[in-house]
């Protein structure tokens, strides 16, 4: 019995020692808790006000928290004295990141380019990329992945080491675009003439703007037809109409203006044919002729 209360007497003092390191230590995780909590709202809030990283707050808010928080719990058990569990913790934390890495490296690989890309982040919503052989609109952008809307509305989900990898092309960072289409026009007609009214019929049209001005380039002597190219700039951040409705316009008052000058002009000029008159056939002529010389034989 004796043996029993020496043990009771000596838990007692060794929790009266470290009861106090226990408080402590329990005071400092809820302090880290609290803290944790409230920094991942003020990054959310902040992160709220920002276009560019609107889209990812949410991730970044708990990314905050869950760091100041663990943290917070290290901290808390090395106070409370149990460094070797917070050794421990730390040690195998390490071991299963690196399995965990190897075993889904693509995922981790796309978590990594994720986060790069919110702080670098080359596009916005509704943006029109090209990454790679696809082409679309930017519907959403999340830690793994970015989704895209192509044109034929189809929904993909690009990964985000993809388009972190590979050559973006952004067509709508600054609104600038330059759209362009060929046609081809018989030989006989001038190629000045051609390429002034091209020109003049783009820049005349609304939504496409002076500088810089529409250009033609002689693309091609095909073997019927000249092929000729015309560029012409939209700024869509200024203009009220759509990209495809500007171009559609363009398109159609070049073809009134060739209509007009009389040239012959498709995809394919065989496709224009000239009906030339024939002289006149003087058949009582003929006839006659014929007769006579039938008469003589």
């Amino acid at each position: 019995m004796e043996y029993i209360l020496d043990s009771i007497r000596g838990d007692w003092q060794t929790f009266l020692r470290f009861g106090p390191r226990i408080i402590y230590g329990l005071v400092l995780l809820v302090i880290f808790l609290l803290a944790a909590k409230l920094g991942g709202r003020l990054v959310a809030n902040i992160l709220a006000r920002s276009a560019q990283f609107r889209s990812n707050a949410h991730f970044l808010q708990n990314l905050v928290t869950w760091t100041i928080g663990s943290i917070g719990a290290l901290l808390s058990l090395g106070l409370m004295g149990f460094t070797g569990i917070a050794a421990s913790l730390l040690a195998t934390g390490g071991v299963v990141a690196i399995v965990l890495g190897f075993a889904f490296r693509e995922i981790g690989e796309n978590f990594l380019a994720g986060f790069f890309l919110t702080f670098s982040r080359p596009f916005e919503l509704d943006d029109l990329i090209k990454t790679g052989d696809l082409k679309g609109t930017v519907r959403s952008i999340e830690l793994r992945y970015v989704h895209i809307r192509t044109f034929d509305a189809c929904d993909v989900f690009v990964p985000s080491a993809q388009i972190f990898r590979e050559p973006l092309y952004n067509y709508t960072r600054d609104g600038l675009r330059r759209p362009s289409f060929t046609v081809g026009v018989a030989y006989h007609d001038e190629p000045n003439q051609v390429i002034a009214l091209l020109e003049q019929s783009a820049s005349v049209t609304d939504g496409v703007i002076a500088d810089p001005r529409p250009f033609v380039t002689v693309k091609d002597f095909a073997a019927q037809y000249i092929e000729y190219e015309l560029f012409f700039f939209l700024d869509l951040n200024l203009s009220k109409r759509g990209y495809n409705e500007i171009s559609n316009e363009v398109m159609i008052n070049c073809w009134r203006a060739l209509r007009d000058a009389g040239m012959t002009f498709s995809t394919d000029v065989t496709s224009g044919i000239d009906i030339m008159s024939a002289p006149d056939f003087k058949v009582e002529a003929l006839a006659a002729q014929t007769r006579i010389t039938g008469e003589s034989t």
